[in-house]
């Protein structure tokens, strides 16, 4: 059938891969763009107003399955074609090229070693002598060789050619894992103060978890700006009760059994205040109204005519501002260890509770990704192992030693050993 192999070719073949990488990554690219797995309505409020590249409003964006494409059927089809073209690629061309490698070629005639490129003669009439010294010189340097009792055939690096299919295969199963992590990651973000602790459930082995904050530690410049948040965290398997500790900060994070937890973000929990003698823990809740990174709650303050104040906070080292609820008119601002005296109530901070921004993503993708690279990574390193063949004949008749070589990489270097081998079986 001329036209189905014809197609299997045009699928197997280097350029069609390549351009089917380029389409992922191209696709990939737009995904960092436009934001996935938005509510519909997001949309067409973001891009009617304002199309992308000029066309793309809410409703293409939409049809064209661009708000979720890493598991659009077209994004899917284009991973499939790509595990299907290396997979014929293997089958076709790589798998055959490891098998031919392995097969001994006997050159029992002048006539072969003339089209080699590496070739080499010279008179001799020491007989077989120079076949023994050769197949012990060449068997000490590592070759493996088929001996006859006027000639051999040596080679090295045929592992070299499994370099190419490890890489196929770790592509193909780093494809699968990334599409099953499409469709089953889990992220979740939860802001946890000291001492809280909340329950997980592992999706690869349906192992449950308990994750507590120890403890949660900001760092920062001498003018005040952060520089680094730290969470000490525990882990507990609720089902081997094993545990440990780790710390997890920006750019370091904790990873477990599929689950990986990352520091994203801070934020002021709580405050516990003094308020005549009596203390309080007061929940904050951020107020984007006023700015960023802003926390506060609502207070009654008064002994006898008692009135709101909205009490603020920027930083869990305080200050404490306090605005009338009236005007939004700031009253007055409190620090640790002082006392401050609003509508005759004395204020006092006993402690301000930050909270830890976790990020947890929840992978069972990752165990398959990981044993993808390895075999990616191992396939490339015997990739760069030269295959090297030798053909060594002593023809009787005419006194006469005939030395070949082929090499499919770095032939410079290969030219060089080849000839060092040649001088010391002559001059042996």
């Amino acid at each position: 059938m001329p036209f189905l192999n014809k197609f299997l070719n045009n699928i197997a073949s280097l350029k069609f891969a390549i351009f089917l990488l380029l389409f992922i990554a191209f696709s990939s690219a737009i995904g960092t763009f436009i934001p996935q797995g938005k509510a519909t309505q997001e949309y067409y409020e973001i891009y009617n107003a304002t199309p992308l590249i000029g066309f793309l409003d809410g409703k293409k964006i939409l049809l064209l399955e661009l708000n979720h494409i890493y598991t659009s059927f077209w994004f899917l089809f284009a991973l499939f074609l790509l595990s299907i073209s290396l997979g014929l690629s293997s089958i076709r061309k790589q798998i055959p090229t490891l098998k031919a490698s392995l097969k001994w070629v006997d050159y029992e005639v002048t006539e072969k070693f003339n089209k080699l490129k590496l070739a080499y003669q010279w008179e001799t009439n020491k007989e077989n002598k120079n076949i023994k010294y050769a197949f012990n010189l060449l068997q000490r340097k590592g070759w493996d060789i088929l001996s006859f009792e006027n000639r051999l055939s040596a080679r090295k690096g045929v592992i070299g050619r499994l370099g190419p299919i490890l890489v196929h295969i770790g592509l193909i199963i780093l494809l699968i894992g990334s599409t099953y992590g499409n469709f089953t990651r889990k992220s979740s973000e939860e802001y946890l103060i000291p001492s809280e602790e909340i329950d997980l459930i592992n999706d690869l082995s349906n192992e449950k978890i308990t994750l507590k904050l120890n403890s949660f530690d900001i760092e920062r410049e001498a003018d005040g700006m952060p520089t680094q948040f730290v969470s000490n965290i525990k882990l507990t398997s609720n089902e081997s009760f094993n545990s440990f500790v780790k710390e997890a900060s920006v750019n370091n994070p904790i990873r477990y059994k599929g689950i990986t937890i990352y520091q994203a973000d801070w934020g002021i929990s709580n405050i516990v205040i003094k308020i005549n003698g009596i203390i309080y823990q007061l929940k904050l809740q951020p107020i984007p109204e006023i700015g960023e990174q802003i926390w506060g709650v609502m207070i009654q303050l008064g002994e006898e005519i008692k009135k709101n104040y909205l009490l603020t906070i920027t930083n869990e080292n305080g200050p404490v501002k306090f605005f009338d609820s009236d005007n939004f008119s700031e009253i007055g601002n409190l620090s640790f260890n002082k006392e401050l005296e609003i509508n005759s109530s004395i204020i006092e901070i006993i402690q301000i509770i930050p909270s830890s921004g976790l990020i947890i993503k929840n992978d069972p993708s990752i165990p398959i990704i990981y044993f993808s690279f390895i075999l990616i990574l191992s396939g490339a390193g015997l990739s760069l192992i030269p295959t090297k063949r030798i053909w060594i004949l002593n023809e009787v008749d005419s006194n006469m030693f005939y030395m070949g070589g082929l090499c499919n990489k770095n032939l410079s270097g290969f030219e060089k050993e080849f000839l060092d081998i040649a001088e010391e079986i002559k001059q042996n």
